[in-house]
């Protein structure tokens, strides 16, 4: 059944989203409409394309070529339970805000084991690509950002359950990065939060895929604790990474009897160089003018 959401305008600004295809980004508005009042559907890609794409031209290997891709950036998580294969739309309750919500008949993501082979599409489609691993970290991390973790202010309790072992290989920039805003977090006077997957995968990704330098993302963080962004967002290396081009528009305002740590882009945004090459050109037509 099909239910009515809302959509921020944040949605067309981030650069999460900006690194999906057209139709990826359809796939995970109409997941919105899909899901239950609890952001939880069941993870085919044949009823997801039945439900989303009825009148186009799209397979369900399409379908799960999308899935995977808002997998990939933690849009969405996966998970079996029981060996029935579910999905959950990340940071549901920050995003959705859905009156008297229907108590959900689907388990929740912190009942998942790890997922196995992805879901079937059909039997002449090849493309089919791994579901995300599940681990416990990335619950612990989701309810934070939901608000329903447990601790306090913009930090994890300390007390939470042992962390699943993450099997990506340590890498000292992205450990930089997290330590670094960790420390800020309890600078800022909250709980020391747990170092989690979700927080490595999303360094990593500012670092590999948005194309940021480490040293840029030490300013975002620097920048944020002596902002009012800080007090109005729950923070975290997700968080950062999403609202990045947010704090990069703000950081590069002047302030008001005070200094500005810039927070620089890597790559350009496409009203930036279509600026630039509007006064390049004014530029070469005054030359010519004054030429003549």
């Amino acid at each position: 059944m099909a239910r009515i959401r809302t959509i921020k305008p944040d949605f067309f600004t981030s650069l999460t989203i900006a690194d999906l295809t057209i139709e990826q980004r359809l796939t995970f508005i109409g997941l919105w409409t899909h899901c239950d009042d609890q952001g939880r559907a069941v993870d085919d890609a044949r009823l997801i394309k039945a439900a989303l794409w009825p009148l186009d031209d799209r397979t369900a290997g399409d379908v799960e070529t999308d899935l995977a891709a808002l997998s990939e950036s933690s849009l969405i998580v996966r998970y079996t339970v029981e060996r029935k294969r579910y999905l959950a739309v990340s940071g549901w309750a920050e995003h959705q805000r859905i009156n008297r919500p229907s108590v959900s008949r689907l388990p929740a993501p912190n009942q998942g084991e790890s997922a196995p082979e992805p879901p079937p599409t059909s039997s002449d489609e090849g493309s089919r690509q791994a579901h995300a691993h599940l681990s416990e970290d990335s619950r612990q991390e989701r309810n934070r950002e939901q608000g329903t973790g447990k601790g306090t202010g913009n930090g994890e309790s300390s007390a939470l359950a042992p962390r699943d072992p993450d099997p990506t290989p340590v890498r000292e920039d992205v450990e930089r990065l997290c330590e670094h805003l960790a420390d800020r977090i309890v600078q800022h006077g909250s709980n020391r939060p747990n170092i989690t997957k979700g927080w490595r995968d999303a360094a990593r990704l500012m670092l590999d895929k948005d194309g940021r330098t480490e040293e840029q993302v030490h300013g975002a963080i620097d920048w944020c604790q002596d902002s009012d962004f800080w007090r109005s967002n729950v923070m975290s290396m997700p968080k950062l990474r999403d609202k990045y081009d947010t704090l990069r528009l703000q950081a590069s305002r002047p302030a008001a009897g005070g200094n500005v740590v810039p927070i620089g882009s890597a790559r350009p945004s496409t009203t930036d160089q279509r600026v630039a090459e509007g006064l390049d050109l004014a530029a070469r037509l005054r030359a010519q003018e004054a030429a003549q």
